[in-house]
């Protein structure tokens, strides 16, 4: 299983130089689909998955595509899951995101393919494959979301990890950090919390000493960061992007 799981998408050369390595081969040899339903639903305007979509499709792919997991049936964007050696999940709200996947009926298709394609995840594309992503509405105050998008509850895409991914749009990740503390909870703080959660959180003192020491986003590749809920014409969540989200 090959998966290059960022905050900020590829969004630089040593993010590009590992995707390359997972690949084994360039990039201008490869095949992309980049699937977009998770930034579908939010209403306004759509520039900067413009943006996005543009600086991917000019890092010089073979092949460049852009699909909706409801574009059509089931089994036509199969195939072009299938025709593609990365498959890339774009930004947006994770929790619509791993609903499209088992509500099109290609989760099962995602969680064969994750065996032999690159998964390459952007913010909320990385955050789909937590276990118990059922608890992150209530953990994380995100219940609103929820009810923008008619969901009763959350369920992961693929349960493949006991940890949560959460997307930043800067580079403030404390490392070692297996998920934030959740806002809806404080007193959860530095305890256990269920059957395999270990809840760790930097302190806002270190993120602020992070931030004063960062000069470029590394885009966190693989590794989980501190969640940005930001929307509107400052960044947006789940892109792990200023807006321009």
């Amino acid at each position: 299983m090959r998966m290059l799981l960022t905050s900020g998408g590829i969004a630089n050369e040593m993010i590009r130089d590992a995707l390359v390595d997972l690949l084994g081969k360039p990039l201008a040899d490869s095949r992309v689909v980049v699937v977009i339903d998770a930034i579908l639903g939010f209403p306004g305007d759509s520039s900067t998955l413009v943006d996005h979509l543009e600086g991917l499709r000019a890092l010089g792919w073979a092949e460049f595509d852009i699909a909706s997991l409801f574009a059509g049936p089931a089994s036509l964007v199969e195939s072009r899951l299938r025709s593609a050696d990365v498959i890339l999940g774009y930004g947006g709200s994770n929790l619509w995101a791993a609903h499209a996947w088992r509500a099109s009926g290609l989760a099962p298709v995602l969680a064969e393919l994750l065996e032999q394609k690159v998964y390459v995840g952007w913010s909320a594309g990385s955050m789909i494959f937590a276990r118990e992503l059922d608890r992150w509405p209530a953990a994380f105050d995100d219940l609103d979301e929820l009810a923008l998008f008619g969901l009763d509850d959350a369920a992961p895409a693929v349960a493949l990890f006991d940890w949560f991914f959460a997307g930043t749009s800067a580079p403030i990740g404390c490392p070692g950090m297996r998920k934030s503390c959740s806002r809806a909870a404080p007193r959860a703080r530095g305890r256990r919390c269920g059957s395999s959660t270990t809840i760790r959180r930097c302190s806002s003192a270190t993120l602020r000493r992070r931030r004063r020491s960062s000069h470029r986003d590394t885009g966190a590749a693989t590794a989980p960061t501190a969640r940005s809920s930001l929307r509107g014409d400052r960044p947006r969540r789940g892109t792990g992007q200023a807006s321009k989200e």
